[in-house]
């Protein structure tokens, strides 16, 4: 039987926040993976729909959460802010390839690119396939020395095609500074190189 609420809190560096029902009812805990939709994040005051299931720790929890409404006028303008690092992803692969094409960097280094792009995109989904069905998921370290190993252009895409790891920041820092490596890696390669 479907329950109306309102979203008491939300954690959205965690994935997880709290639905009150009414005053005598203590507060139910939901999980980002229990969202019908997760295109807008849900926030404070946003009138929900949820059913009510025990998670193995025998714990109530929401599922199947559908956001209504909200108190907000105002919606954060994340599709453009996707759009735009998915293109950023494309046009870096892009380049890297294209560099590795006409010579001027190892074309083994293009072709490793390449491979380890569709890995980081095929691993992400995997994982959020795996988060959708509470399984066991894909660790954030081995995420990120996919990235490491020069696949953070298709982790990149991943992210913000299947909306996935693009919103808890500590993942985002550590991710970012994965891609400074690498880059800084190849620069200081081919400094050296061309010495």
């Amino acid at each position: 039987m479907r329950k109306a609420g309102r979203v008491k809190s939300w954690h959205a560096d965690k994935g997880y926040g709290f639905i009150n029902v009414h005053a005598d009812v203590k507060d139910i805990f939901f999980h980002v993976t229990a969202l019908q939709n997760r295109s807008a994040p849900p926030a404070t005051g946003d009138r929900v729909m949820f059913e009510l299931a025990t998670s193995k720790d025998g714990r109530v929890q929401a599922v199947n959460v559908a956001i209504l409404g909200t108190e907000k006028h105002a919606q954060p303008k994340q599709p453009a802010a996707n759009a735009a690092l998915l293109l950023f992803a494309l046009a870096a692969l892009a380049g890297i390839v294209g560099a590795a094409f006409i010579g001027y960097l190892p074309r083994e280094f293009g072709t490793a690119s390449l491979l380890m792009s569709v890995l980081a995109f095929a691993t992400y989904y995997v994982d959020k396939t795996r988060a959708n069905r509470n399984a066991w998921r894909i660790s954030e370290a081995r995420l990120h020395l996919i990235a490491l190993c020069g696949g953070w252009p298709g982790a990149l895409a991943a992210q913000q095609l299947l909306r996935h790891k693009n919103r808890k920041q500590e993942f985002q820092v550590t991710f970012w500074i994965t891609v400074v490596l690498n880059v800084g890696a190849v620069v200081l390669w081919k400094t050296i190189m061309t010495a």
